[in-house]
């Protein structure tokens, strides 16, 4: 325990914790970010710490991420992610009474308590897991794997099916590349580039980034804060007001503890489980919705709490306990930091330094928040579309500097158009992501499965516990989700169906094509496959026999200028391009031309810094290299 408190005091361990507070803190206040794409645009970054440094940077990051989270959606209604949602159901109503100080200050002490208290669970639960996972194998983990992948589909969509078609596509994608058994060449189709597998900045850089930033850009603006503002005794007393309800703080922190080491539930789930637990148990003060204080409480301290019981899973068995994890985990891969049960033998000290960067990010932000938000919430008018070009071109700078392969900007748009299809089709994007990073967990668990146990191995406790859990998960699957916290808002009707048609005919062209593998390197693309097509199949059932509904709305005119954009890249150079896109852009972020210039400077030397500089990657400047 104090080795691992002492690898903090490391001056380069140090500077990656408060690095990634800071960095945590403005993608949790920026719309449209949030934890999963500011743990994405933050990946290149993690490399300038080395391995254990740039683990603690993006542990940090995702620490505070929802801390800060909370100040939009109080001082503007404006939520900065799905999670937040239920913060702002009350928080801006009392902004609305004049009161956003206090309830600044109570959402701060709630996400404080939360994140150090799932901190403290994360660690007191080494003794624990450490025998539980001593005792289990691989079929124990290939039954998890399973039972994670279909929680994320039960818990995110109205139509649970589709949610596992899209995880299954998910694992399809995670097979391409060489069989780690077999050394068969999968998917490759002839291409060296892709015998490691596809990129995992870009495909899910493109997956989520691009269709939020078009949607975000169709956004209406939103005024700033006009009643009252956020003076320091103000925000305090709101601290203090949060531990009157302190029995509302506790219940939704062990809400938000349980719920998040479940894999694939998330803080959206989380956050409403909470906020409702809470409503139901109010019986004095301000009703709910119309301005309660438990109300911002109640789902701040949910969404904190949940990354702690988040990190038992994933740490301790390789398994993500949420889309946001998984980015974690993906980051972790890139950095070489192995996780798993070995974590509680060898690597026992580095374990527990997560929690201890858990607990002292969220100790770090008070005084950041305290300090930052009285004068960032006194601008007089956000725009959300603001944001959206720079986004798209931080991500593009991530996806291309993290990798050398001439095909990453391929993935990336290819990642794109998947990302708008399923947001266009109203179809989750979680599990797919799920589904990507787990499969190899759950391919090389079966290989040991079927060549260590057999058939002997569905009579193992372990197995026949979970197995039981997967089949009450796999019966829920069979109808439509009730309840409206997971439920998509609008959906394309012809574009699901199109969208599910294309999978199911994906699937029966990836048996086809995997049917001809040899030895065991067909059984899981094969897998993989008939369950898309079945899947996809009942969901497209399902969706012809609904309701139609209002189509979600994208921007035409930036998603063609970042057609063009992507086109120009391979030709003109990263940082030519990228200036060409904000000029066509320019009305988003830029009224008066006088800034232009200055910004579109900031931009190229961030560009090189970050690519040419700390990544090492060679710049190019397309047909002008000739000449400079």
């Amino acid at each position: 325990m104090l080795q691992s408190l002492q690898f903090l005091l490391d001056p380069t361990l140090l500077a990656a914790l408060l690095l990634g507070v800071a960095a945590g803190f403005l993608a949790g206040v920026v719309p449209g970010i949030g934890g999963r794409i500011g743990l994405l645009l933050a990946l290149p970054l993690a490399l300038v710490f080395g391995q254990f440094g740039g683990a603690i940077f993006l542990v940090a990051l995702h620490a505070v991420v929802h801390t800060s989270g909370s100040i939009m959606p109080i001082a503007y209604g404006l939520p900065t992610s799905a999670s937040e949602a239920a913060t702002a159901v009350d928080g801006f109503q009392l902004q609305r009474k004049g009161k956003g100080a206090e309830a600044l200050g109570a959402s701060l002490s709630a996400s404080a308590v939360g994140g150090v208290l799932g901190a403290v669970v994360f660690i007191a639960a080494v003794p624990v897991v450490r025998p539980v996972i001593s005792s289990i194998g691989a079929p124990e983990f290939l039954v998890l794997s399973l039972l994670g992948l279909a929680l994320v589909s039960a818990l995110s969509d109205r139509q649970p099916s589709a949610g596992l078609a899209v995880a299954a596509l998910g694992v399809l994608a995670s097979t391409v590349g060489l069989d780690s058994l077999t050394a068969e060449q999968r998917f490759t189709f002839g291409q060296l580039e892709l015998w490691d597998g596809l990129e995992t900045i870009s495909i899910i850089g493109g997956l989520f980034v691009i269709p939020e930033m078009l949607s975000l850009v169709v956004s209406a603006p939103r005024t700033g804060l006009t009643p009252g503002s956020a003076e320091l005794p103000r925000m305090l007393a709101g601290m203090a007001e949060a531990f009157h309800h302190r029995m509302v703080m506790l219940r939704s922190t062990v809400i938000g503890i349980v719920i998040g080491m479940m894999p694939g539930a998330g803080s959206s789930v989380a956050v409403w489980i909470a906020y409702a637990d809470a409503a139901a148990r109010g019986t004095t003060g301000t009703p709910f919705g119309e301005g309660a204080i438990a109300g911002v409480v109640a789902p701040e301290a949910a969404n904190n709490a949940k990354e702690g019981g988040a990190l038992i899973p994933t740490v301790f068995f390789g398994i993500p306990g949420s889309s946001a994890m998984a980015i974690l985990l993906g980051g972790f891969a890139m950095l070489g930091v192995d996780v798993g049960p070995q974590l509680l033998t060898t690597g026992l000290p580095t374990a527990l330094a997560f929690g201890w960067t858990v607990i002292l990010a969220n100790l770090l932000t008070i005084p950041l928040f305290l300090l930052v938000v009285p004068f960032l919430i006194r601008w007089t008018t956000l725009r959300p579309a603001s944001i959206a070009a720079f986004a798209l071109v931080a991500v593009v700078t991530a996806a291309l500097g993290s990798s050398s392969s001439p095909l990453a900007l391929p993935q990336f748009a290819a990642g794109g158009a998947l990302g708008v299809a399923l947001y266009l089709a109203g179809l989750p994007r979680a599990p797919f992501l799920l589904g990507f990073v787990m499969g190899p967990l759950v391919e090389t668990s079966l290989a040991k499965t079927l060549q260590i146990f057999g058939p002997a191995a569905m009579l193992r406790p372990g197995v026949l516990l979970l197995g039981g859990a997967l089949l009450l998960v796999l019966w829920r699957l069979r109808r439509p989700k009730e309840g409206a916290s997971a439920t998509p808002a609008k959906r394309s009707r012809p574009v699901a169906l199109a969208m599910l048609a294309f999978m199911a005919l994906l699937g029966f062209a990836a048996m086809a094509v995997a049917g001809g593998y040899k030895a065991t390197a067909w059984i899981a693309p094969v897998m993989a496959a008939a369950v898309m097509t079945g899947a996809a199949c009942f969901a497209a059932w399902r969706v012809w026999r609904e309701a139609p509904a209002a189509s979600p709305a994208i921007s035409p005119t930036v998603g063609a200028a970042l057609c063009l954009y992507l086109a120009a890249v391979p030709v003109a150079g990263l940082i030519p391009a990228s200036l060409g896109f904000l000029l066509l852009a320019r009305r988003t972020f830029a009224s008066r031309w006088v800034w232009l210039p200055a910004v579109l400077l900031l931009v190229a030397l961030l560009q090189a810094l970050l690519v040419g500089g700390l990544l090492g990657r060679p710049l190019s400047f397309g047909c002008l290299d000739g000449f400079l």
